[in-house]
């Protein structure tokens, strides 16, 4: 017998072993799977998955459902009745219809706001009022949802009303939930004073009907649902981390604050959420003054309790630059300006870290806070260090401007300010960097002569090898641009304004040769294209050598070259153009004065550029005091951005 023949029989056999149903075992349908080539179906998993895969979802008479989204009422009740004789169409148990969301017709009315079909099948099938769709809502939960006082009544007045006002959807939220989340205070009304003595848990975010209520700002329904059983579900243990207390304060809505004070003093005392913090911490970092003044004088427990983190309110009003929250904090308590972090810090220390400028600035016009800036936490570090190590210029400058500060004070590696700026600050944009060195220069900020961790540092290969790819991005960075500078000027040198003669006796002679801006225009470009050579030169050299303190000394070199180039171009430009237009009298000034300018925005960037990185000499400090303040705040929305980050 040949090899197609075998199979041929081996196939036979097993059709007539299903067909005939011989009973076989799974081991038995094995082997038949095995001869007819075929994947085995698991009776109990596969054939159940395949069957699902296969169904089909509910569906509504097309005629019911576009005359129930429709609102016609004679042709819903034609519909209906022909909906209810077709038989091709699926229905649950019941004969309701479903659409494939699940929806009943009486949800979709509702949904509608089709009044007269809702109120005709609360009459005539009061049970659909208790059908829920695929996402559990009941008809009512729509109603609530929508704020529909109307619709909610015919619903709830409808005969069938046995447990609808508790009804829950996959969200855990009754038609009372639904009203208060989306601040219908009508609808959420008439709930409650349709049952009283309903109960209704909290939802599956932790949230019952009185922390919604209190949320919203609802004070007389807050009154009512605390005075009423159907407050009942205010059970401690449950609302740990959804307190109506917390509520209240992100509504920032003192009304409500009071009454559940006067109901439940109790719950005042538990942590408002996951980072355990209270009450008066939350009113502090929302900037909710009403709330710090009336918890500050009921709550005093509160002004000197932590939360996860150890910071106490106080703090966190600091951090977030609440200054009238610290004031007020400060008049209900004066010892809390003492209070400090689990790492040692005052509020000065979390104002600077945080990078709130305002914070900052407004604390130092406080006398009382004055002993605080120069503490130390416990890595003696002042909040001058802190500044300085995140980097937030502009509270560097605010802190080493104001004479209170000591600008000498030493941490416990035995670093000034300065020397974390210049050395020893954590990674970050070079710019504020910069930013922050300057600031302390400016203020005549010294380093220190014996920093402990200085040598360990400078022996780190990994330190070492990370500063040579910084200084190399620096390097690649300046020769960019003075290549582009050469470019332009030697361009710009045969391409002068006018041209040339192209006569005797002075044919390839420049035609305004004898005109004291073309004179200018020509130096100028000169400058600009020999200081850009210097300073490729000299870049080239340190690349060559690949030696660390040659790229400093050549930075130092070719930065302010380059900025003389760059200030000699936009001369040289300023100048040329005015020549072309100089027959026009008006746009020839305009052109001055533009250019005028430019160039001194170019001196007050490249001065303290220049100066200050690495000089600590008092001519200096005074020569750059202002070009730095201009550059700090050109740079100030940047800062800002970053410190926001930070946060």
């Amino acid at each position: 017998m040949g090899q197609w023949e075998c199979m041929e029989s081996m196939d036979t056999l097993a059709f007539y072993l299903l067909s005939f149903h011989v009973p076989l075992s799974f081991g038995g349908l094995a082997v038949v799977a095995h001869v007819l080539h075929q994947p085995i179906l698991d009776p109990k998993t596969d054939q159940a998955e395949e069957d699902e895969s296969y169904a089909m979802v509910e569906s509504m008479d097309p005629e019911l459902y576009r005359a129930t989204t429709k609102g016609n009422i004679l042709e819903f009740k034609k519909a209906r009745e022909h909906g209810n004789l077709d038989g091709q169409y699926r229905s649950s148990a019941g004969g309701v219809q479903l659409d494939p969301q699940r929806n009943t017709v009486l949800h979709i009315a509702t949904s509608c706001g089709h009044y007269e079909i809702v109120k005709l099948l609360c009459k005539d099938l009061p049970f659909y009022v208790a059908e829920k769709n695929s996402k559990g809502d009941a008809p009512l939960h729509i109603a609530a949802r929508a704020g529909d006082s109307l619709l909610v009544t015919l619903l709830i007045n409808c005969d069938w009303r046995e447990g609808a006002l508790e009804l829950e959807n996959e969200e855990g939220n009754t038609a009372l939930h639904e009203a208060l989340g989306h601040r219908h205070r009508k609808v959420a009304w008439i709930l409650i004073n349709k049952n009283p003595s309903a109960w209704y848990s909290v939802n599956k975010e932790g949230k019952s009907v009185l922390y919604l209520a209190a949320e919203a700002g609802f004070v007389d329904l807050v009154k009512l649902l605390m005075e009423n059983p159907v407050g009942n579900c205010f059970v401690k243990w449950r609302i740990r981390n959804k307190s109506p207390v917390h509520a209240a304060i992100i509504g920032k809505n003192i009304d409500v604050l009071r009454i559940l004070w006067e109901k439940d003093q109790s719950s005042f005392h538990l942590k408002c959420d996951k980072e355990g913090r209270n009450a008066l911490h939350c009113s502090a970092s929302l900037g909710f003054l009403e709330g710090v003044n009336f918890l500050a004088s009921k709550l005093c427990d509160a002004v000197y309790q932590r939360d996860k983190y150890g910071l106490f309110p106080i703090h966190r009003a600091s951090s977030k630059g609440q200054v009238d929250i610290i004031q007020a904090m400060l008049q209900h308590r004066p010892d809390s300006r003492e209070l400090l972090t689990l790492k040692g810090q005052n509020i000065f220390h979390v104002a600077a870290k945080s990078g709130n400028v305002k914070a900052v600035g407004s604390m130092l016009k406080m006398p009382e806070l004055g002993k605080l800036l120069n503490e130390k936490d416990h890595d003696g570090n002042t909040p001058l260090h802190i500044a300085t190590i995140w980097g937030h210029p502009r509270i560097v400058d605010a802190l080493s401007l104001d004479k209170r500060v000591n600008l000498d004070i030493e941490n416990h590696d035995g670093l000034t300010a300065l020397d974390v700026a210049e050395e020893y600050m954590e990674p970050m944009t070079s710019s504020r960097k910069r930013l922050t060195c300057m600031a302390l220069r400016v203020a005549g900020a010294p380093q220190s002569p014996h920093a402990k961790v200085s040598k360990t540092r400078k022996t780190s290969r990994a330190g070492q090898n990370s500063e040579m790819e910084n200084y190399k991005d620096k390097v690649n960075a300046v020769l960019v641009v003075a290549a582009l500078v050469v470019a332009a000027t030697f361009t710009a040198s045969f391409n002068v304004p006018g041209g040339y003669n192209n006569s005797n006796p002075d044919q390839g002679m420049a035609t305004m040769l004898a005109k004291l801006k073309f004179q200018e225009f020509m130096i100028c470009d000169t400058v600009a294209m020999y200081s850009s050579i210097i300073v490729i030169v000299t870049l080239l050299w340190a690349l060559l050598v690949d030696d660390l303190c040659s790229m400093k000394d050549a930075l130092k070199l070719a930065v302010p070259l380059l900025g003389i180039s760059i200030a000699m171009m936009s001369i040289a430009f300023m100048a040329g153009v005015y020549l072309v237009v100089s027959t026009l009298t008006w746009l020839g000034k305009v052109i001055l004065v533009m250019g005028s300018n430019v160039v001194i925005v170019l001196a007050a960037l490249f001065i303290p550029l220049c100066l200050l990185s690495s000089s600590n000499r008092w001519v200096f400090r005074q020569l750059s005091y202002f070009p730095f303040r201009l550059l700090l705040y050109a740079f100030g929305c940047y800062t800002n951005c970053n410190e926001k980050e930070d946060e």
